[in-house]
């Protein structure tokens, strides 16, 4: 048992030295030996360890000022990589992503929406090898692939229980595609893997409790609590595309009344611009409201009302410090980011707008991907 726990130590030592040299690289070995309080030899020979395994290269630089200069480190972002998949209704991305988290090689695949669940996992399968080879990576150093995917993801077990957009229920497709592909997978919600990018390379990066909210072919959210992703008790949390907004509304295809998704979802935007007038795609709805066209304003401006509603409820029951806007409607009508930013000054509860930030993704399209890569390297790096 002792000897267990030595080596479990020796083993935690040895993750919390590369997180460090990881986070405030170029750094030297005694400015880690201070922030550790371990002692210059055990980290010299971690460090040695971490080189030899490939993590960890001396940089040209050295610290200046008076006295002996120390090389200092960092680390080698072409050790390893994980695979970052998002399967949405109409399209599949895929991103191979480095050890610091930088996107080394992306493709985006067309999917229909015709696709059986099988057709859709050989096509990801396909593509994943050929961006692989393609980018003359070996297979020895890629450690997995993370998955993101819309609907309730029971991601212990790797399974999609519900995803009303892709139309898949209970599907293990961490198992189903680990076979086609030979490597690790991982699935969970894709806005919980966007929020897991946004934590650690955008807005949410210095935050320990943020809200990101996804409007697009449907709506939800995904939280961080005290820097961790809060789930709820199955995976839920932050559904709010099925809060009901009014019992005496729509038919969902959850089988409610009067979801929230019902309103302001691609589908529902669509379905309402076609009482009027004669719509193909989401794009015509926005081409008419940026050609004036009032019914088109009408229908934008009650999508702006309910979004600052959700943002509000959310704001009150979680109390975060900051909330994200995201997805394909934010990207493609940036226009809707001022009126959503005015009704949210109506609708606000008062002692929440001092500290709160709205702020808009950075990320674009390759948020989910970059989160699903990022949390595979989290779930799957075991150092030695």
């Amino acid at each position: 048992m002792e000897k267990q726990d030595q080596l479990l130590m020796k083993k935690q030592n040895k993750n919390l030295v590369l997180e460090i040299i990881k986070n405030q690289s170029p750094i030297s070995r005694m400015e880690i030996a201070k922030v550790t309080g371990m002692s210059p030899t055990s980290i010299t020979r971690i460090v040695n360890e971490l080189h030899l395994q490939g993590f960890v290269r001396e940089t040209e630089l050295v610290t200046s000022g008076v006295g002996r200069k120390a090389v200092l480190l960092d680390v080698c972002g072409d050790v390893l990589y994980t695979v970052g998949v998002e399967i949405d209704k109409l399209i599949i991305k895929i991103g191979i992503v480095n050890y610091v988290g930088e996107i080394v090689a992306w493709k985006g695949i067309p999917r229909d929406v015709s696709e059986s669940y099988y057709e859709t996992l050989e096509k990801v399968n396909v593509n994943v090898k050929e961006l692989i080879s393609k980018n003359c990576i070996l297979n020895k150093r890629i450690i997995g692939i993370g998955v993101g995917i819309p609907g309730s993801i029971d991601y212990k077990n790797g399974v999609v229980k519900v995803s009303d957009q892709l139309k898949w229920k209970n599907v293990n497709i961490a198992k189903d595609l680990k076979q086609l592909t030979a490597f690790d997978v991982m699935i969970d919600n894709e806005l919980k893997m966007k929020i897991v990018a946004e934590n650690s390379k955008g807005i949410a990066k210095d935050s320990q409790n943020a809200v990101l909210v996804g409007i697009g072919s449907g709506i939800g959210s995904a939280i961080i609590l005290n820097g961790e992703i809060y789930r709820g008790d199955s995976n839920n949390a932050g559904e709010i595309g099925h809060t009901v907004i009014d019992p005496t509304g729509n038919v969902c295809n959850c089988g409610k009344i009067g979801c929230l998704a019902t309103y302001i979802s691609e589908g529902a935007l669509i379905d309402d611009s076609r009482k009027v007038k004669e719509i193909d795609t989401i794009d015509d709805v926005f081409d008419s409201y940026r050609n004036g066209e009032s019914w088109a304003i009408n229908i934008m401006d009650r999508t702006s009302t309910y979004i600052a509603l959700a943002i509000s409820n959310i704001l009150c029951l979680y109390n975060p410090e900051v909330i994200i806007l995201s997805g394909n409607t934010i990207e493609k009508l940036p226009e809707i980011k001022e009126p959503i930013k005015q009704k949210c000054e109506l609708y606000i509860w008062e002692p929440l707008k001092e500290r709160i930030k709205i702020a808009f993704s950075q990320l674009g399209d390759r948020g989910v991907v970059l989160g699903a890569a990022i949390q595979a390297q989290n779930l799957m790096l075991d150092l030695e």
